[in-house]
């Protein structure tokens, strides 16, 4: 069913306040663009983590840097072969799924140098010398196999994220000698994936980034931006340019600059709530 969210920027609907409420959201796209313009102009500079790599972004300058090479990928290939091993065992007809898993067994073996990829290759190959494809999975065989793997699993996963952290660093050090611009005027963007854990990481790093920055003293979270679903580097201006008018804004009317952090009607949640049960308590006595 294509059920879309509907525009409220006119609500109420025929009426004066209607109007006034589309006055509203037409002014602050307007103070959004001039945030946006800033931007393009480069007294900003963006640094977005999307996909593999870092995009350095200061107004018509744009430059990309790779963060995640071949080392990191044979490493999450590494990873992923073992859930593959699972998924094959349990969803693919007897005939195919052999085929498949020697073929597997086969491309592991390449990766014995890799102390990892030997103990992967040796769990993998045991685990297929003793799986018999009668088209049934036993479990416990399975539990075995993961359980033999979790110290390889915990190498993985320390060499991976090394390797992301060291590349981040070597990268933000070539874009920051580049561009020379003060930690306060760098915006870093998060784009996200499935989930939204995703990307955790690069967020540490860049906060960490800011913190050991002489000339910051704003909280590092407003520099440091996750969206979940950005794909573009205008989604990412676009993101930076409503911050900046949203801690004008909540600086100017709440008192606050991390006001509009949050959504505005959370902050008074939960008495709003309480009293709501205590309204509908009292009409059903």
């Amino acid at each position: 069913m294509n059920i879309k969210l509907q525009d409220t920027k006119a609500e109420p609907a025929g009426s004066a306040l209607g109007e006034i409420n589309q006055l509203f959201h037409l002014q602050y796209a307007r103070r959004k663009q001039h945030f946006a313009d800033k931007i393009s102009r480069g007294d900003i500079l963006l640094i977005v983590r999307m996909d593999s790599r870092l995009i350095a972004c200061c107004g018509d300058s744009i430059s990309e840097y790779t963060v995640n090479g071949p080392a990191y990928h044979r490493l999450k290939a590494l990873s992923h072969s073992t859930m593959a091993v699972y998924y094959t065992l349990l969803q693919t007809p007897q005939p195919d799924a052999a085929v498949l898993l020697r073929k597997l067994l086969a491309q592991l073996k390449r990766e014995i140098d890799n102390p990892a990829g030997r103990q992967l290759f040796a769990a993998t190959r045991q685990l297929l010398s003793t799986v018999a494809y009668d088209g049934t999975l036993d479990h416990g065989l399975i539990l075995q196999y993961s359980h033999k793997l979790e110290p390889v699993f915990a190498q993985l996963m320390l060499q991976s994220a090394t390797d992301e952290t060291m590349h981040l660093l070597l990268q933000l050090e070539k874009i920051t000698a580049q561009f020379n611009k003060a930690s306060a005027d760098t915006f870093f963007v998060v784009f996200g994936g499935p989930q939204a854990r995703y990307r955790q990481l690069a967020r540490q790093v860049f906060k960490k980034w800011c913190k050991q920055s002489d000339d910051l003293v704003i909280d590092t979270n407003h520099q440091v931006r996750y969206y979940e679903h950005g794909t573009t580097l205008d989604d990412a201006i676009t993101l930076v340019a409503t911050v900046l008018a949203d801690r004008e804004l909540a600086q100017t009317f709440l008192g606050r600059a991390d006001a509009l952090e949050q959504d505005v009607l959370g902050q008074v949640a939960e008495e709003a709530i309480n009293r709501c049960w205590q309204q509908r308590k009292n009409a059903a006595e």
